[in-house]
C-alpha cells in the first residue's frame, strides 16, 4: 500500500503543475487581450485630440484670413477682378477654385499661408463671390463680423467663400474648413 499511496501522489502533483499551467497560459492570454485594447483606446483618443487640435488650428487660420481680407487696399469694386484674378491664392466668381478635398495643399503654390500655430501653417485661399446685398435681397444680413443693412448700395458689401486647410500637429489629422464672409467696399 505504501507503494500505490506513493505512486498517486507523483500522478497529482503532474496533474497539479500542468493544471497551474494551463491557468497561467490563460491569465496572460487575457493580460495580452487587456493591453491591446488600452493600446487600440490610446490611439483613438490620439485620432480624436488631433483632429480637436487640427480643427483649432484651422480656425485660427480663418481668422487670419479674414483679418487679411480685411486689410487689402480694395478701393471700389471694379478693381476687385484684378485682385482676384485666380492667382496668388485670390479667386474670382468666374475662376475655378480648387477642389478642397482634393487639392495638394502642402505642396501648392496657388494659396496663401495664414500665422503658423503651434508649430502649424495653415493654408487658404479666398474667392469673391460678387455683390452681398442685391437689389433683389431687402433684409439685412450679417457675416463675419461685417454687417450689410438694409438699403445699401448695390456693389459696397461684396461676399467672399474663404476655405482654410491644415494638417494638425501630428500630420495624421487633416481639416479643411469653409466660410462666408462679407466686407464693405
Amino acid at each position: 500500500m505504501k507503494n500505490c499511496t506513493k505512486n498517486m501522489g507523483i500522478r497529482q502533483a503532474g496533474a497539479a503543475l500542468i493544471l497551474s499551467l494551463l491557468i497561467l497560459l490563460i491569465l496572460t492570454l487575457l493580460a495580452l487581450s487587456s493591453m491591446q485594447g488600452s493600446v487600440m483606446q490610446q490611439r483613438m483618443v490620439s485620432g480624436f485630440t488631433g483632429g480637436i487640435e487640427s480643427l483649432e488650428i484651422a480656425e485660427a487660420g480663418l481668422r487670419s484670413a479674414e483679418e487679411a481680407l480685411d486689410g487689402m487696399n480694395i478701393p471700389a469694386v471694379f478693381n476687385i477682378p484684378a485682385i482676384f484674378d485666380g492667382t496668388n491664392g485670390l479667386y474670382g466668381a468666374d475662376n475655378a477654385t480648387p477642389d478642397p478635398l482634393t487639392y495638394d495643399w502642402a505642396n501648392s503654390n496657388d494659396v496663401l499661408d495664414a500665422g503658423a500655430v503651434g508649430g502649424v501653417t495653415p493654408r487658404y485661399f479666398i474667392q469673391h463671390l460678387g455683390d452681398a446685398v442685391t437689389e433683389e435681397k431687402h433684409d439685412s444680413i450679417a457675416v463675419g463680423h461685417a454687417g450689410a443693412q438694409q438699403g445699401a448700395a448695390a456693389g459696397e458689401a461684396q461676399a467672399f467663400r474663404i476655405v482654410v486647410w491644415t494638417g494638425g500637429s501630428s500630420g495624421e489629422a487633416q481639416r479643411v474648413i469653409q466660410a462666408h464672409y462679407v466686407r464693405n467696399i
